[in-house]
């Protein structure tokens, strides 16, 4: 009796461990602060404030989504790319509901999380539409050329000039 007892006190903890969480608070403020700065086109506010909810929570897919799309809009296509690459590594276990905003082009979209948690990650889905369209983008758009610089000319002494 003492091991179903046992048995049935790890499923009720296992269960309640698994349930969705709600985002914490010190994360979830610069989020939504970043992203009513980067609906102002106030990017480098907004930048400042993901940034800040990554130190606290360094995977954390609304934030690198937000930078991505800041980054794209921008035209640092590398840049975007790369945290999408991050975000979409953990999107899966954040099932925060979101609002969205579309940048021009519909290259990158920003997202603002809200206080609700769905049955399945709504993010990820953002992150892998936002990844397609922005390999897409760069597969269109290729890159400028690096200048070279022509070596150094060697220097012909004096006497031998026109000879």
């Amino acid at each position: 009796m003492l091991v179903l007892s046992i048995l049935a006190v790890f499923l009720v903890i296992s269960s309640a461990s698994a349930q969705p969480r709600i985002m914490p608070e010190d994360v979830f403020t610069p989020l939504t602060k970043g992203f009513d700065l980067m609906r102002e086109g106030k990017y480098e506010a907004a930048q400042a404030e993901f940034k800040t909810a990554l130190s606290r929570d360094r995977y954390n897919p609304f934030a690198l989504n937000n930078l991505a799309a800041i980054a794209a809009q921008q035209g640092k296509l590398k840049d975007a790319l790369s945290y999408l690459t991050d975000a979409s590594t953990y999107a899966k276990d954040y099932p925060q509901k979101y609002q969205q905003v579309c940048f021009t082009e519909g290259l990158c979209t920003g997202v603002k999380p809200v206080k609700e948690v769905g049955n399945e990650s709504a993010i990820a889905k953002v992150i892998a539409e936002n990844m397609a369209k922005l390999k897409a983008k760069m597969a269109a758009t290729p890159e400028h050329p690096v200048s070279s610089t022509p070596p150094a000319m060697e220097k012909v002494p004096a006497e031998k000039k026109g000879k």
